[in-house]
């Protein structure tokens, strides 16, 4: 299993990609799911697995983690937002580029300084125990859709709207 870091950078790097498609596509005939189902799961699973471990293993790491459920609520917000207009209205590239406004810093910083707090603070074993816990969240939300798949339109705009504590019910998944 990777260790924690490894596998929040490897779903960094999928939304960055996912964004750049969809920014770089045709406003007629892109599809913005891809971004948004990456960008959601993630929030999601960062918030059940590294925000908790934040908390818990750093210094000032509850006062990072209040900061990181604000980027949340404002990209989730955002992503909402997004979602309400067709990707070929000047509205959702306004949308799309407000996201990237609170998501390249939010890599940023996590990249720069908070995973590597985190990855000081741990046993490589705690490191591949977190990793493992982030994996398996990812997987389990993942499950419905298969390996690459994404929710049908439906689905993703239900999951967008749900408050985060029913949809972990859902799921049977819990943050702790």
């Amino acid at each position: 299993m990777p260790r924690i870091s490894k596998a929040v950078k490897q779903d960094h790097a999928l939304i960055k990609r996912a964004f750049r498609r969809l920014r770089e596509a045709d406003p007629d005939t892109r599809r913005p799911e891809e971004f948004v189902w990456a960008l959601d799961r993630y929030l999601i699973v960062e918030d059940l697995v590294v925000s908790p471990a934040l908390d818990n293993h750093i210094a000032r790491g509850g006062e990072r983690h209040r900061r990181l459920s604000d980027d949340f609520d404002s990209m989730n917000a955002k992503l909402r937002h997004m979602h309400r207009f067709k990707p070929a209205e000047p509205s959702f590239d306004s949308s799309l580029s407000a996201i990237w406004v609170d998501l390249e810093p939010h890599i940023r910083e996590e990249t720069s300084g908070d995973l590597n707090l985190l990855e000081e603070s741990l046993s490589e074993a705690e490191s591949e125990a977190l990793g493992k816990k982030y994996e398996d969240i990812k997987e389990l939300l993942q499950r419905p859709y298969g390996d690459n798949g994404i929710p049908d339109e439906r689905t993703l705009a239900a999951i967008l709207e749900m408050p985060r504590q029913e949809l972990m019910a859902k799921v049977g998944v819990s943050g702790e």
